[in-house]
């Protein structure tokens, strides 16, 4: 083997080797990944510890989790006997999933507070489960047996029913790795994420700094006192002073007096809106 072919033959070894690092990378997030937990991928450098370099591009095809319809059909009054008195029952409420909960990867944009020591991610991703469609249906019981023997009647009420169509999880969300992103297909709901040729870290738990939080929210409720005259310097600290003010606005509008700086009806009167920290797609 000549020398060209030596370092053609080193060359894609590397490039190999880091495509293997960013896919393992890939496989770590996709094994410790816990629900209502955020996981952020940072840019690294040289001198970095758990680094790996990537000379070309990948990407990750984000996929939601699919579900299947089905058609159940319930009975909400029971076939009745038409010569008694059928005026007479109780009814019982059942909540019927219409959509299932599911867990799906989304992507996050990321306030500065957060974790602030490696700068803000390139890449947050958290697995977040929705809220489940349900609706409430009424079913009606006859407490006497007799109602609803129709084998000695020559009337018998027919029963009601409805047909419910529901959706059951079919498939969790998944994450692919891609080295090529013109050979996949995005269908509705999938989408796809470039990460650069470049130096990268090692997927972490992305965690908020909660004492820069509560200082920034200090803050604005300071400004919001002061903008409506109170008396309170703006410093972040919550000091005597600062609680003097909020007890006299919440007396003076007539709420719960006391040292909760989050309480959404006080926020809405000093027209305070709290960003979160973490936003979803």
């Amino acid at each position: 083997m000549n020398i060209q072919s030596t370092i053609s033959l080193c060359i894609y070894l590397i490039m190999v080797t880091a495509q293997l690092y960013a896919q393992e990378n890939l496989e770590l997030i996709v094994d410790i990944v816990e629900e209502g937990k955020n996981y952020a991928l940072y840019p690294g450098k040289s001198s970095d510890k758990d680094l790996y370099k990537l000379k070309k591009s990948h990407y990750l095809k984000i996929v939601p989790a699919k579900f299947t319809t089905i058609y159940d059909t319930l009975e909400i009054t029971p076939p009745l006997n038409g010569n008694l008195d059928t005026s007479n029952y109780f009814v019982q409420t059942e909540v019927l999933i219409l959509k299932e909960s599911a867990a799906n990867y989304k992507i996050a944009s990321v306030s500065p507070l957060c974790n602030r020591k490696k700068g803000v991610p390139f890449l947050t991703l958290g697995l977040v489960r929705t809220t489940p469609n349900y609706k409430i249906i009424h079913r009606k019981f006859f407490p006497f047996k007799n109602i609803l023997d129709t084998t000695t009647t020559d009337f018998i009420i027919p029963a009601e029913t409805i047909v419910i169509k529901r959706k059951i999880l079919a498939q969790k969300s998944r994450i692919y790795f891609l080295n090529d992103k013109n050979k996949t297909n995005l269908n509705v709901g999938e989408k796809l994420i470039e990460i650069p040729a470049g130096n990268w870290l090692k997927w972490s738990e992305l965690i908020c700094n909660s004492e820069e939080s509560r200082k920034t929210s200090i803050l604005s409720l300071q400004e919001a006192l002061f903008k409506q005259a109170y008396n309170v310097i703006i410093n972040g600290n919550f000091d005597k002073q600062t609680k003097d003010a909020l007890h006299a606005f919440q007396k003076d509008n007539l709420l719960d007096v006391g040292n909760d700086i989050n309480n959404p009806i006080m926020l809405q009167r000093l027209g305070i809106k709290r960003k979160k920290l973490i936003n979803f797609d």
